[in-house]
């Protein structure tokens, strides 16, 4: 019955999804029985992201000894070449100054940029024509007069040569004051990196983007505000960001019965343009004896975007039956969404019952309308670790 459902969507043979588990690269593929894996590969550190290059069966691994609550004292990009015959290292890997959170490729395919949060900064590495790093160049910017308060995201901007920096903040605490999030448009000129704009509503108190995306139209740009747990929808033209959003609308289900930590998290656009995919995840804080506790929003939530204004309007609500899905990977056909469950666990639910939940991955085919259909959901053996990253691969 599995095998039809798949097939009935057109997925006997899928696309290929890699993923992350603690150190190991995985390579799957979806086909009539799910994800099936191909091969793994180990890297020196334990992965914190990847991207991939446009042209190129590669992939650049960003690696660290570090994690969400650590520095860490070792970091390197690792590059992947993802040939048909398995995956591979194919130079060594190069030395990061601090704990990477993530990178991506421009559209010419010739500069790498990686973002780093704790201490803030960002770097660029030039690639050959290869796609192979350059050494011999490498921008660093770092404070927050530049790089802002806890970056999370760097992507190339549509029409222009800048980059978007998108810093995430921190909240208040009984030690801290709140740390301000902000959307920053950095400058290469071959020498140093500047901050040419920053947008920043309310001086960036209360405004916490943690991931963007541009409307592949190039007029919008879409910010989810992972501690608002908000989606923000800025007007964009010829690389200006305007200072304040013309939309900005909740992701949650229960705006006034919110469970910590619930944060938005990621964010895809489908290739039409038409639709975009945001993530509302959380997971359970035991108590100090180990009893399992409540748990918040765990969801996918589709959005219609109007054709002439970009509007986002919510037209469904899909929950997740696990916890904290840190990456959406959309297939670039735009017929497959997947949420990548992070971790095993346990909770209890409003009835009391304890649930039980494993990490894996969601799969949902995705209609001529935007909506999903729930297909499968896919157990992964994460052990002590976490499935922490994972992306579908260019054709």
């Amino acid at each position: 019955m599995e095998q039809e459902r798949l097939a009935g969507h057109g997925l006997e043979t899928g696309p290929v999804l890699l993923a992350s588990v603690g150190r190991r690269l995985v390579r799957y593929r979806l086909g009539g029985d799910g994800f099936i894996e191909q091969d793994r590969l180990e890297m020196p550190l334990t992965v914190q992201y990847a991207c991939f290059h446009p042209g190129r069966p590669l992939a650049y691994v960003a690696c660290s000894n570090g994690g969400i609550a650590s520095p860490g004292d070792r970091h390197c990009l690792v590059q992947v070449s993802l040939g048909d015959t398995g995956m591979r290292i194919v130079a060594e890997p190069v030395a990061l100054p601090y704990r990477p959170l993530h990178a991506s490729v421009d559209a010419r395919c010739n500069r790498l940029a990686l973002a780093y949060n704790r201490p803030a900064a960002v770097t660029i590495h030039d690639l050959d024509h290869d796609g192979g790093l350059v050494p011999r160049r490498r921008l660093l910017a770092e404070g927050t007069e530049k790089v802002g308060c806890f970056p999370h995201q760097v992507i190339p901007m549509p029409g222009s040569r800048d980059l978007l920096l998108t810093c995430r903040g921190d909240d208040a605490s009984t030690a801290n004051e709140e740390n301000p999030g902000s959307l920053r448009v950095l400058r290469d000129d071959g020498q140093t990196l500047a901050c040419t704009r920053t947008v920043a509503p309310n001086a960036g108190f209360g405004f916490g983007p943690r991931n963007c995306a541009f409307h592949p139209q190039g007029h919008m740009l879409y910010a989810v505000l992972e501690r608002q747990n908000r989606l923000a929808a800025f007007r964009y033209r010829e690389g200006l960001i305007e200072p304040q959003p013309s939309w900005d609308v909740g992701l949650l289900d229960n705006p006034d019965k919110v469970r910590r930590p619930q944060l938005g998290g990621a964010i895809a656009i489908h290739p039409t343009g038409r639709y975009a995919y945001v993530v509302n995840r959380a997971h359970p804080v035991p108590d100090g004896a180990g009893n399992a506790a409540t748990c918040g929003e765990n969801s996918v939530v589709v959005f219609r975007l109007d054709a002439r204004t970009g509007e986002p309007r919510e037209m469904q609500r899909a929950t997740l039956d696990g916890l904290h899905a840190r990456c959406l990977a959309l297939s670039r056909d735009g017929n497959v969404l997947v949420a990548a469950l992070r971790q095993p666990g346990r909770f209890m639910d409003d009835s009391g019952r304890i649930v039980e939940c494993t990490a894996g991955f969601v799969t949902f085919h995705i209609g001529d309308t935007g909506h999903l259909t729930f297909i499968r959901q896919d157990v992964v053996e994460v052990g002590n670790d976490q499935l922490f990253w994972a992306d579908f691969a260019p054709v």
